[in-house]
């Protein structure tokens, strides 16, 4: 990847001359994710995602796709990932942040024994769902390939503006 491409682990795009749309990705998706062993679930028709992905204790990913078609067999392919918390995420931090919201209601100090290890705890959640992520985009990245679609860099913003004259 050169200088001035922005790499996303939220969107990506594919394109294909032959007229492969978000079946043909998601089918390679599904494949991969058997093949590795990932839990998941599939849309029941209902829902704004096409995948659930669960993919550890605290997270998991659900994956939107959609096709544009551009005239005879091009067509492009955007997919999207998000995080989705699961109920122990939730749950323990509700739990402790009202042990901090408690303790700094009745106590009127900092308790920086208790804040230092929830920050920590944030710390923890917040790599563990990037590394999460940037796992669950590399198996979209080689479900595409192995769908024949190529992917499609975007600029920054910054620099594609800068780009035109004043």
């Amino acid at each position: 990847m050169g200088p001035g491409v922005a790499d996303s682990l939220r969107r990506r795009s594919y394109w294909s001359e032959e007229g492969k749309a978000r079946h043909h990705l998601l089918g390679s998706i599904f494949g991969l994710l058997e093949e590795e062993d990932w839990r998941y679930s599939t849309d029941s028709g209902w829902n704004e995602w096409d995948v659930q992905i669960y993919g550890n204790f605290w997270w998991s990913l659900v994956l939107q796709t959609v096709t544009e078609y551009h005239g005879g067999a091009k067509c492009l392919t955007r997919a999207g990932l998000r995080y989705r918390f699961v109920p122990t995420t939730v749950i323990i931090n509700l739990f402790l942040l009202s042990i901090l919201i408690y303790r700094q209601l009745y106590h009127n100090e900092a308790d920086l024994w208790l804040l230092i290890p929830y920050l920590c705890f944030i710390l923890f959640l917040v790599v563990r769902a990037r590394r999460l992520k940037k796992r669950l985009a590399e198996l979209v990245d080689l479900a595409a390939y192995r769908s024949n679609m190529r992917r499609v860099l975007r600029r920054r913003r910054s620099e594609s503006a800068g780009s035109h004259p004043a």
